[in-house]
């Protein structure tokens, strides 16, 4: 475990995948100790984590202390890492930390899907976490995260579910962000959590005013905000480049999305290249930004942290 403490991984597989399985379960140790240094110790550990191939061919299951994976996963490949990762962080959020309700199901799935991101950002480095996302990355879901209804295991309770934790960390900050995931952990491990346990855990430790957060992602937005941006530069008398920036919200439904959007201006030698945030506050926004000097184009959130889609209206003349 993170603090050293040995904690015994039992395999189980059927013999004529004993070999594949030998293969692709070997990172398990590794997988429990990035979690445990990621959310809190494996809360497990006084028994033990096991990991059993099982006949339901295309699942898994995140069963308290051993997980069943199905035999389509037993690969010899090392092929469905994300999978075997997702499982094993049940052991935090689904196992130890528990939804109130299956309106908070989110709390579950999301943070699972959000581990597979988080994993592959310990093992591989930050690019790694932003391939994750975006290969998650949708703009059809609908209906609120909050309550989803009858479909409780939607793509959207997992995929928006990992977005919204993605977004939460670029709206707090990295310190903020682990810090909330090691409270809310500790406060609630063994017990039932609401989706307001977490927004009061998130605002406790960030010192900020999260409802305006909570409400457009989880409780009331119903689909992928749309922006449709414009801009221009305008130079001054004493030769100072300006851009002016227009943004419209074009998404259905009433939600006015709110959001810290980073802009890179973009020149002909990228080391002149540089960033500046700017928080999004209207449907219709306009913003004028005194530039360095002039520019070629920019870049909406060039890393990705945002569940939005940009459309360019620029004409280009």
């Amino acid at each position: 475990t993170a603090s050293g403490d040995t904690v015994p991984i039992h395999y189980y597989a059927l013999p004529a995948h004993l070999n594949n399985a030998k293969i692709d379960f070997e990172e398990h140790a590794q997988i429990l100790k990035v979690l445990s240094q990621l959310f809190g110790e494996y809360p497990f550990a006084k028994e033990k984590y096991g990991v059993a191939e099982f006949l339901w061919q295309n699942g898994a299951m995140e069963n308290a202390t051993i997980t069943g994976i199905g035999s389509n996963f037993v690969t010899g490949a090392k092929m469905f890492t994300d999978i075997y990762v997702h499982e094993a962080a049940h052991q935090w959020w689904g196992n130890c930390v528990s939804p109130a309700t299956w309106k908070d199901i989110w709390l579950n799935e999301g943070f699972a899907s959000y581990s597979e991101a988080l994993y592959d950002e310990a093992v591989f480095g930050i690019d790694a976490l932003f391939s994750n996302m975006r290969k998650n990355f949708r703009t059809d879901f609908e209906g609120t995260l909050y309550n989803p209804g009858s479909n409780l295991f939607s793509s959207k309770v997992y995929k928006k579910g990992a977005w919204v934790l993605h977004m939460l960390r670029w709206e707090v900050g990295d310190d903020d962000f682990f810090a909330i995931l090691n409270q809310y952990f500790d406060l609630y491990k063994f017990k039932n959590a609401s989706t307001g346990d977490l927004k009061k855990v998130c605002e406790d430790v960030s010192k900020k005013d999260l409802s305006k957060f909570f409400d457009q992602w989880v409780y009331e937005g119903e689909n992928t905000p749309v922006v449709n941006y414009r801009w221009k530069i305008k130079q001054d008398k004493d030769s100072t480049y300006y851009l002016v920036l227009s943004l419209k919200q074009v998404q259905k439904g009433e939600t006015e999305y709110h959001f810290p959007l980073e802009v890179k201006f973009m020149y002909d030698n990228p080391e002149d290249n540089y960033s500046e945030t700017i928080l999004v506050d209207e449907l219709t926004f306009e913003k004028t930004i005194k530039l360095k000097k002039k520019m070629n184009s920019l870049i909406f959130d060039p890393k990705g942290w945002l569940l939005i889609e940009f459309n360019d209206f620029n004409t280009y003349e």
